[in-house]
């Protein structure tokens, strides 16, 4: 408690709270004591006079100590005082304490104004901050708040009044906030490090998850190098930050705009030096953008002696704002990097940006306009000159047809001149009112914009009777109005004459024609009917067990007769395809199988010469296509086997690859490749010319008709491919065959035959043939598949054994005596009316006698001379003689094998054969092996594929009991719910089968 005169003092000087403050506590202490000793000085005073002497030294001394004392206390007051006013004056030790009083009451008066201001500064302060467009907090160093508006509590969705925020940690602020923003492990992060760092950062992008975007500003608060706090500020620029975006896309946009305009655009300053560039300038005028900017307009590709002038012009403009060349079109000509002239058309632009001039320049090079324009000036005058001099006759006549110009031909083809002409009347040349008429309507079509041509007969000058062919159009003006007709005339008697001729050449042409196809069916039927003898003869004597001698020549012999017998194919194959009648016969087939036959038939004939035979197929071709493979086959052997025949050394390949595809085809290119002989340029425009080969001597050489190379390229057309052909003389050739093939059936492909001695046996067949050779030979191949077989030499004796007895098919020879098969057949059908199914054997393949053969009743055909197969498998077809396959479990596995078909396809080389079935005997036992361990291992893709590659030599090495069950593995193998236990008992039965058949072959080949 103070002294009571202290405390009236504080009453009434202090103001309300100083005493409490704890700067002037220690004054207000100081000040007690200093009133407390005052008081005991006054008690002392007052005793002084009652004590005694000893007792008054006693207490003089004590006074003396006493007032010492007090003077030090007063002279620590002053100290004190003037510490906390601030007092830069000297300490007066005299001063009292009512001194001390008036001073700290004139300070006091002193604190409450700078109190007042300082209170009104904060408030202005505080009062900005809360109204600045930004979001403010500042926190001390502990993270408590000591500021923050109302935009922040916005920002932060904080639901509360700022002042209420005052004082609040904010250490956990980041963390509940984070997910206001779209990378809110960032947001909480960033500002770890920049609390961590404590160095300002301004401008910070934040994305918010409603779309707004913020800047954020760090600013740490350091007082006399100490850390008490930092300051955050948070700015919606959401609107600004789309503004600069659309600013930076037009911008950009602009930039786009000018960096593809076909017109050079060229920027620059008042001084004419280049700011833009755009790369159309760059690839006019050869410079980069780089090498441009900066340089003068006038030096870089202004022509020397214009640059004067350019410059005159530009400063002409800065001074008096006049031009005569701004916002107008100028052609002139530049000069590019490399000191070459180019034509151009110029406009240029001036605007002002930041109180400078500047010029822009759009240039479009004119280079082939003006190449353009002289090529139009010289073809204007080369058609007037033709107009003027060409055989056809030009008449511009007006509306009346009265004639405004005529050229020179037409003066000659009529007989009059320009003169007689002109201002005439095109009814001088009529010879009647019916051509008159013809006229009229013509001028009415003109009249309706119409063009036409048409034939008339006029009469010329002299009287003569001509004709003209006359092309007619509508001659309009500039205004599109019709202002009359101009007519192409061309006299066309002679060909009038020669139409004519013509005509009866083509009568006479076309008895020729007649005559050709007569000629062709009478050669066809009159070589086919004795090769049929002789190939069947032969057919019948290669069964026979022959020595290797007579073996060799009867190889030899088949050779030359299927040599002739595709001679005589080849032509009737262009006859057909002159006449159009070649036509494809589409079923499934595989076109791997295909190839791999192909090359098996020709590899050997390719070794035996040391040529390597190579191929290469894509492994995307489709399991099967829906095709004309004996047509397919034809084209390809014929390619490959030129390609081997022209080829002395080196290689021969084949590559087939898939172009493109879709569901239901793919498109393919079949190229073959050899280092043959070649061709030279010349000649391989004719190369598709039927009899056409590069040299006499090399049809000396090498052999062939020249057909065959036409009879492919027609076939390929017909197929709806193409076919191209490179060649240099010495250096080789490459065709490649493109073709786009339907997709078709894997399970279609199956081929499974049964056994040829039993499938036709007891079927009653009525042979009706005139020749006794090929009587001889169909009976001996009926008899092999076991048919009984009358025979009848011509239609009467057909007749009447029809009339005894029934037949199951009926084998009809073409061209008899006494009685032809056609006749035979419309009796059977129209009189007998029998069902029988007849069968023509004919040596006439035209397509005009096959739909006759068809049209009258017969109900397939075979062409001699006939394959066994095709014969069979035509019966066949017609009996419907679909015996079932006997189980596997009952066959017998036999060692029996027949090298027949391949004999046949060696065409008398031993060698071909022989390297055959070593090839068979090599890649037959690991086939097997891969089938069994496939089969073991349940891999039937694997099963299936190693199956489809070992079929083809199944079949060339002839195994019979084994027909369509390799096949069959495949097939079975393929299918979707795999019957393991039926398939397994396939492939042993073909693995025993082939491992007696090897076994035998070994003994009969070592």
């Amino acid at each position: 408690m103070y002294h009571k005169l202290l405390q009236r003092q504080i009453q009434k000087y202090l103001p309300e709270g100083i005493a409490d403050q704890e700067d002037y506590k220690i004054f207000l202490e100081s000040v007690n004591s200093s009133y407390k000793s005052f008081e005991r000085d006054r008690k002392l005073t007052e005793h002084a006079f009652t004590i005694s002497d000893g007792e008054f030294a006693e207490v003089n001394q004590e006074l003396i100590s006493l007032a010492n004392q007090r003077l030090l206390t007063l002279k620590q007051l002053n100290e004190t005082i003037s510490s906390l006013l601030g007092s830069d004056q000297p300490i007066d030790e005299t001063e009292n304490l009512v001194t001390l009083s008036e001073r700290i009451r004139a300070q006091v008066e002193i604190n409450k104004v700078t109190e007042r201001e300082l209170y009104r500064n904060i408030n202005l302060f505080k009062t900005l901050l809360a109204n600045l467009r930004s979001g403010v907090l500042i926190e001390n160093e502990y993270r408590k708040i000591l500021f923050t508006n109302k935009l922040f509590c916005s920002f932060f969705a904080i639901p509360a009044d700022p002042d209420q925020l005052v004082g609040m940690d904010c250490s956990q602020s980041a963390k509940q906030s984070m997910g206001l923003f779209k990378d809110p492990d960032e947001f909480v992060r960033r500002i770890d490090v920049l609390l961590h760092d404590q160095r300002a950062v301004y401008n910070e992008v934040l994305e918010a998850v409603d779309g707004k975007i913020l800047e954020r500003d760090y600013i740490p608060i350091f007082i006399d190098s100490v850390y008490r706090g930092h300051f955050w500020r948070y700015t919606d620029v959401t609107d600004k930050a789309h503004s600069q975006k659309s600013l930076q896309e037009i911008e950009e946009r602009n930039r786009l705009v000018m960096n593809s305009s076909l017109d050079a655009i060229v920027v620059s300053d008042d001084k004419g030096s280049i700011e833009s560039w755009n790369p159309r300038a760059e690839q006019l005028f050869g410079w980069t953008a780089e090498e441009a900017v900066g340089k003068s307009v006038a030096n870089l590709f202004t022509l020397s002696h214009l640059k004067s002038a350019h410059n005159a012009l530009v400063n002409r403009y800065l001074d008096s704002g006049l031009s005569r060349i701004l916002n107008k079109e100028l052609e002139l000509t530049a000069v590019n990097k490399a000191g070459k002239k180019i034509p151009a058309v110029l406009i240029v632009v001036t605007y002002q940006q930041n109180g400078k001039h500047y010029f822009c320049g759009f240039i479009k090079g004119i280079s082939s306009r003006k190449k353009a324009e002289n090529l139009l000036k010289a073809q204007e005058k080369k058609y007037q000159n033709i107009i003027a001099n060409m055989n056809l006759g030009l008449l511009e006549v007006d509306t009346e047809e009265k004639i405004l110009f005529a050229n020179q031909s037409f003066c000659d083809i009529s007989g009059y001149s320009s003169e007689e002409l002109i201002g005439g009347r095109t009814n001088q040349f009529l010879l009647s009112r019916e051509e008159e008429s013809m006229l009229e309507q013509k001028l009415q079509l003109r009249t309706k914009g119409v063009s036409d041509s048409y034939e008339i007969a006029v009469k010329n000058k002299n009287g003569d009777i001509r004709w003209w062919f006359i092309s007619g159009g509508p001659n309009y003006n500039d205004e599109g109005e019709l202002v009359g007709s101009i007519g192409i005339h061309l006299d066309i008697t002679d060909q009038k004459q020669l139409g004519a001729a013509l005509a009866i050449a083509k009568n006479k042409a076309e008895e020729a024609s007649l005559a050709k196809e007569t000629f062709l069916a009478n050669m066809s039927h009159e070589i086919r009917t004795p090769l049929n003898a002789i190939i069947g003869m032969i057919r019948e004597l290669s069964r026979e067990e022959l020595s290797p001698k007579q073996q060799t020549y009867l190889s030899h012999t088949d050779t030359a007769a299927r040599h002739l017998l595709s001679i005589v194919n080849d032509i009737l194959d262009v006859s057909k395809i002159e006449a159009g009648e070649l036509q494809l016969d589409e079923h499934d087939f595989s076109l791997q199988a295909l190839l791999a036959n192909i090359i098996s038939i020709l590899h050997f004939r390719a070794s035996k010469k040391g040529i390597v035979l190579s191929s290469k197929l894509s492994e995307d071709i489709s399991t099967a296509f829906i095709g004309d493979s004996p047509r397919l086959r034809q084209i390809l052997i014929n390619l490959l086997d030129n390609a081997v025949k022209f080829t002395i050394q080196g290689h021969v390949h084949l590559s087939v690859e898939v172009v493109s595809e879709d569901e239901v085809s793919q498109s393919m290119a079949i190229t073959i490749t050899d280092t043959g002989i070649g061709m030279d340029a010349n000649y391989l425009d004719q190369l598709f010319f039927k009899f056409s080969q590069a040299e006499r001597s090399t049809s000396r050489r090498f052999g062939g008709t020249g057909l065959g190379m036409s009879i492919t390229k027609e076939i390929v057309n017909l197929m709806g491919g193409d076919i191209e052909v490179k060649s240099e003389k010495g250096q080789g050739t490459q065709f490649k065959v493109s073709l786009k093939l339907t997709k078709g059936d894997i399970n279609n492909l199956s081929d499974r035959t049964e056994d040829r001695q039993h499938l036709l046996r007891g079927a009653r067949v009525l042979l009706v043939e005139d020749n006794v050779m090929n009587r001889f030979i169909a009976n001996k191949s009926l008899s092999h598949f076991g048919c009984s077989t009358d025979e009848a030499e011509n239609g009467l004796i057909a007749l009447e054994l029809l009339k005894k007895k029934q037949y199951d098919i009926i084998l009809m020879d073409i061209q008899m005596p006494k009685l032809n098969g056609v006749e035979t057949t419309k009796i059977i059908r129209q009189e007998l009316k029998l069902s029988v199914p007849i069968i023509a054997v004919t040596a006439n393949a035209f397509k005009k006698d096959i739909d006759l053969y068809l049209s009258i009743g017969m109900n397939d055909y075979v062409t001699k001379p006939f394959e066994e197969k095709k014969l069979f498998n035509t019966i066949n077809k017609q009996l419907k003689r679909n015996t079932p396959q006997a189980s596997l479990t009952n066959k017998e596995v036999k060692n029996s094998y027949d090298l027949s078909q391949l004999k046949a396809l060696s065409r008398g080389d031993e060698e071909f054969v022989s390297n055959m079935v070593d090839i068979f005997l090599q890649h037959t036992p690991p086939a097997l092996e891969a089938i069994k361990t496939a089969l073991l291992e349940k891999d039937y893709i694997t099963l299936a594929r190693v199956s489809h590659r070992i079929k083809p030599s199944i079949e060339s090495m002839g195994v019979r009991q084994l027909d369509g069950v390799a096949g069959d593995i495949e097939l079975s193998a393929r299918a979707g719910d795999v019957d393991h236990a039926g398939l397994s008992e396939k492939v042993r039965f073909m693995a025993d089968t082939l491992s007696v058949v090897l076994k035998k072959l070994k003994g009969d080949h070592n």
